[in-house]
């Protein structure tokens, strides 16, 4: 099966006797995945990066594989991006609930050029140990040869990939909520004030934080809390509000149905707001409702002092918001 990054592939699950798997070695390239026993390429081993781009087929490995016994689920690509890293390593593990005999582990190949053992240590190894049914996770930096190696569709992913099949949304679900009880505010606002990097925050969001507050949301801001906390708080939310981001593919695939999410497109990259407001929607059953208020809006440095110093954009999304019954 070759895929096809307009449509989501199918369910399906292929045991691979003595495939090979390769690692990701150019930063340049992307490419990685599956050989067969005798060295092909197996299509249905790429993964689907951003952009609808899947990593291209590996060459065959100039020496020997490394040997790798039992049976591994091939789970993908390893990004230390918590938004990509969702979207790249976790879509297959749907198949833990489905494969024929039991499974000793899960095989995962790190982006080229990251430390992703690290990322696994600090941040993200709880979303995998919980996704993975405490599996062992073997990051594959160098050509191995598995006895036999799981290999499933990719369950959801970027762009049109992500309203996920049946089985990968039924999955995430049961597994993401699994012993964590919903706790937190009926309503919440999703904010990216305190990312890092600017160039990820969204420009005078201190002032929109000021009007959720004024309103009765509580502000979140997700990545200073555990992965279980941010699914507690999602899954007590009856009202979510933010702008557009990876916060919002966790909180898809907790958050109880019908709750109404105001998503905030804060880019001009349309396809990616739609596949994420897409994803709210199939993961979600929510009831979406978004403004582009932001959509073009270029940061400005300076914050204001006063509201009236405020640009248009501004007043634009204070207006729906009110509109929308938010504020």
């Amino acid at each position: 099966m070759t895929p096809d990054a307009r449509h989501l592939p199918e369910a399906r699950i292929d045991p691979l006797p003595g495939a090979i798997l390769m690692p990701m070695t150019s930063e340049e390239t992307h490419a990685c995945g599956v050989l067969d026993a005798e060295g092909r390429p197996v299509p249905a081993g790429r993964t689907l990066l951003s952009g609808g781009r899947f990593t291209p087929d590996p060459a065959p490995p100039s020496e020997p594989p490394q040997e790798l016994s039992g049976r591994w689920l091939f789970a993908g690509v390893g990004r230390h991006h918590f938004g990509h890293f969702l979207l790249e390593a976790t879509p297959r593990l749907w198949a833990l609930d489905h494969a024929a005999g039991p499974v000793d582990g899960i095989a995962l190949l790190p982006m080229a050029g990251r430390d992703i053992a690290a990322v696994l240590r600090r941040r993200l190894g709880p979303l995998i140990d919980r996704l993975g049914h405490g599996l062992p996770v073997r990051l594959v930096d160098r050509p191995t040869r598995v006895e036999t190696l799981i290999l499933p569709s990719q369950g959801f992913g970027h762009l049109h990939w992500s309203t996920g099949s049946p089985e990968a949304r039924a999955y995430m679900r049961r597994h993401l909520c699994a012993d964590v009880a919903p706790e937190g505010p009926e309503r919440i606002y999703v904010s990216r004030r305190r990312l890092k990097s600017r160039i990820r925050q969204v420009p005078f969001e201190a002032e929109i934080e000021s009007w959720m507050e004024a309103a009765g949301f509580g502000i979140f801001h997700p990545e200073h809390h555990p992965i279980r906390d941010q699914i507690a708080r999602y899954r007590a939310a009856r009202v979510i509000v933010g702008p557009d981001g990876s916060a919002f593919h966790l909180a898809a695939m907790v958050m109880a149905p019908g709750t109404r999410v105001g998503l905030i497109q804060r880019r001009s990259r349309q396809p990616v707001f739609d596949a994420i407001a897409a994803q709210i929607v199939s993961f979600g059953q929510a009831d979406l409702w978004t403004t582009a208020a932001l959509a073009r809006f270029h940061d400005d440095p300076h914050q204001p002092d006063q509201e009236s110093a405020l640009p248009p954009e501004l007043h634009r999304l204070r207006a729906d918001l009110s509109a929308g019954g938010f504020i």
